[in-house]
């Protein structure tokens, strides 16, 4: 595959290596989930997809530091009784829900339950 930059006139050629075995060739899972810790309640999320944890008897309220840019996924497990309260969005307990960051707030796309 060939881009030509327009404003310097550079053309840059991207290519694949002829087989799948080799020093040139690195295999990368894509998109990587990177695990991030609930402490005192609050998350960061900056990567996608993040994945946390909660386990609370009781509901809590999860506040989020958020320096991700929208269609940005955020996976929850709660393995507690309690709901979590995401940036007004309800994750069950005993349940794994994903979020989807839009810029302005969480959208809950599915919920399952945490098998065990």
């Amino acid at each position: 595959m060939s881009y030509i930059n327009m404003k310097s006139r550079r053309s840059f050629d991207f290519f694949a290596p002829y087989d799948e075995e080799g020093e040139r060739c690195v295999t990368t899972v894509f998109p990587i989930a990177i695990k991030r810790e609930v402490v005192d309640n609050k998350l960061v999320h900056d990567c996608n997809p993040t994945l946390a944890e909660v386990n609370s008897a009781t509901a809590v309220t999860v506040q989020v530091e958020i320096t991700v840019q929208p269609g940005t996924m955020l996976i929850l497990t709660n393995r507690g009784a309690g709901a979590a309260t995401v940036k007004g969005v309800a994750c069950d307990g005993k349940k794994v829900t994903t979020l989807m960051w839009d810029g302005n707030g969480y959208i809950k796309l599915g919920e399952s339950a945490i098998s065990e």
